[in-house]
């Protein structure tokens, strides 16, 4: 095992996030039968997850009062993962690569840790700038910024952003020791911007324009991110319990893509106001969620 590669993943809370993070795991071992990384897990449910993983894993049990610490005054959920990641940096020394728990592992991840001991950044995707974005989530930003665009850290320096910032997914982030800095560049700008509105989309923009000074890279050729579908938990939590064995889990997996499965999702998605309200009108619903059938 290469002691110098380092595979992280982040998950407290609710059972759905372990029930994601093994599912994860299945496509990691489907791609990796038998990785050459080092595999980090930090969970406040590690006995749980111990009992459904038979891989090569280092748990870390997350406790209440590191939960507490790590989401910092506003309780910010998502502050923990850069708060695990700068403390890795700290602990171990290489190339680390985090993914969220709705991630699904379709390629090796031999070429991402090869780039990151070249110096490179990885995240998910651009989503591109901000002003291009007519989502929800950018709407309420490019509120934000008309009222305040400057944003002081600590420090005594001040980040300005425009609707013209491009925005990167954050669902996967590639960094080595070199860039440490730059991850507390985030944390003290995440706080800064959920200080002045608690938008759970902060970090992603503190992270994106922290490693937007290095050569950033997307992950997405290696990594599906299925944060659009949330819908998927149900299907995850029904088929790990008709299946037990792990050796079964891999064979079927497969079979259930969230990608596929949320197709439904996307067109009624893209129909627009009129069309959406024909479709519901019409057919009664929004769209079907899959159910678990084996």
């Amino acid at each position: 095992m290469n002691a110098t590669q380092h595979l992280l993943f982040v998950a407290f809370g609710h059972r759905d996030y372990q029930n994601e993070l093994i599912w994860a795991l299945m496509s990691l071992a489907r791609a990796h039968p038998e990785p050459a990384f080092h595999i980090h897990i930090f969970s406040d449910d590690t006995a749980y997850l111990q009992s459904q993983l038979p891989l090569p894993v280092t748990y870390h049990v997350l406790t209440s009062d590191q939960l507490t610490e790590a989401k910092g005054p506003s309780n910010y959920a998502y502050r923990v993962k850069i708060k695990i990641l700068q403390d890795c940096l700290k602990r171990y020394t290489g190339s680390f690569l985090y993914l969220d728990t709705d991630c699904l592992i379709t390629a090796p991840l031999t070429p991402i840790f090869e780039a990151l001991e070249k110096g490179m950044v990885f995240m998910d995707k651009n989503e591109g700038a901000l002003k291009a974005n007519t989502g929800g989530i950018a709407r309420k930003m490019k509120k934000v910024l008309r009222k305040q665009a400057a944003f002081p850290l600590p420090n005594g320096e001040l980040i300005t952003l425009s609707e013209a910032f491009e925005v990167w997914n954050s669902g996967c982030i590639g960094v080595s020791n070199q860039h440490l800095p730059l991850l507390y560049r985030a944390e003290a700008f995440m706080d800064a911007l959920y200080a002045t509105y608690p938008l759970f989309s902060m970090e992603q923009i503190a992270v994106s324009e922290a490693l937007q000074r290095e050569p950033l890279a997307e992950s997405k050729n290696w990594v599906h991110h299925y944060w659009y579908f949330k819908e998927f938990r149900p299907v995850i939590q029904a088929f790990l319990a008709h299946y037990p064995v792990w050796e079964d889990r891999l064979e079927k997996a497969p079979l259930w893509d969230p990608w596929q499965l949320s197709a439904g999702k996307r067109r009624y998605k893209q129909l627009g106001f009129w069309g959406r309200t024909f479709q519901k009108i019409s057919l009664g619903y929004r769209w079907k969620n899959p159910e678990f059938r084996p």
